[in-house]
């Protein structure tokens, strides 16, 4: 049976690129990746100026039920078709992914652990714990050269949006982490937790 990891933390905490290294690590194994952001609500039907100001830290932003639907059916033995979403345009693309089971599935964002629902289904979960200063100076970085911002704009949307959602959302989920790393975590120590998970698993079977 696969196992599922989910990473949690504040916007531009370290999640992907987590995500990433734990993929690279366990390329021996087929390992899925899957975002949280993939399931933002369709507002295609808005104008973009108009889903500009949409809150997309506020829970109500995301469509959970979606969420939790797919993953029950994927821990269930189906294959999903995964949303795709862009950060540049703000809304769902008409194209969608296969996600099929694998030996480990790592699901992250920033609001993962908000609904026990959807925590019952990880094996293993962990929260990045970074301050707001150094989030703030990741996201000016990666939404001005990835995503076509400008600096103002993303610090008031930080300021405005993101930081509030982050102190009554956020935040307080990390209290439902099996881990919480602060920035300079040392990777051996996840390594650890997911050789039992994967191991164990292995030797049961």
């Amino acid at each position: 049976m696969f196992k599922n990891i989910a990473i949690a933390g504040g916007t531009a905490s370290g999640k992907t690129t987590l995500s990433n290294k734990i993929v690279e690590h366990y390329k021996n194994f087929n390992v899925k990746y899957l975002s949280l952001d993939s399931y933002y609500k369709d507002f295609s039907n808005l104008s973009f100026s108009e889903r500009s100001k949409i809150n997309f830290d506020d829970p109500g932003s995301l469509d959970f039920d979606f969420f939790y639907q797919q993953i029950n059916e994927y821990l269930n033995g189906s294959i999903i078709k995964t949303p795709c979403y862009s950060y540049k345009s703000h809304k769902r693309l008409k194209k969608t992914l296969l996600l099929r089971q694998g030996d480990l599935l790592i699901l992250d964002g920033i609001l993962i652990l908000l609904k026990k629902s959807i925590r019952d289904f990880f094996d293993l979960s962990i929260f990045l714990n970074l301050d707001s200063s150094k989030r703030l100076n990741r996201r000016i970085i990666r939404d001005v050269e990835e995503r076509g911002r400008s600096q103002a704009e993303v610090q008031k949307r930080f300021i405005k949006m993101i930081n509030p959602m982050h102190d009554k959302f956020v935040e307080p989920s990390k209290k439902y982490a099996d881990i919480i790393l602060d920035e300079d975590y040392d990777f051996k120590l996840i390594k650890n937790k997911i050789d039992q998970l994967l191991y164990g698993n292995l030797q049961k079977n």
